[in-house]
């Protein structure tokens, strides 16, 4: 695989956290994503509406979210990243009320790449972490 190839997984990686994240955009989302897109840590395959709507409902709990990679590597269709989100709780979440608090928690993500768009999804997110943010 080409480093051009590489670099364009990366960037395309990067802007998906973007429309998801930062700036909640579903065009660019249904762009991004493989039809037959699989999610991991969800257990199963998830339409780009799917993803939509979980962008809408972060951005309606957590105000002002966003998300910056610390580390992005990637090799050959993989791309792999540490990312830190932030955010203020502004509506319930896993039924923790509102506590107004700014948070910041951390994960791991890989990502497979085919044909220019993402297909596979691998995640471990800090839950355990945010939720002691919330409840402290």
């Amino acid at each position: 695989m080409s480093n051009a190839t590489i670099d364009a997984n990366k960037a395309l990686v990067l802007a998906h956290y973007d429309a998801v994240t930062n700036r909640h955009d579903p065009e660019a989302i249904r762009a991004q994503l493989a039809p037959d897109f699989f999610d991991h840590a969800a257990g199963k395959r998830l339409s780009a509406e799917d993803v939509i709507a979980h962008s809408a409902a972060m951005h309606e709990t957590f105000a002002d979210l966003s998300a910056v990679a610390e580390c992005l590597v990637a090799e050959r269709d993989i791309v792999a990243g540490r990312f830190v989100w932030r955010g203020r709780h502004r509506s319930p979440w896993r039924g923790i009320q509102p506590t107004g608090r700014h948070v910041e928690f951390r994960g791991m993500t890989f990502w497979r790449i085919q044909d220019g768009r993402i297909s596979e999804r691998w995640a471990e997110i800090d839950f355990v972490g945010l939720e002691r943010q919330l409840r402290d």
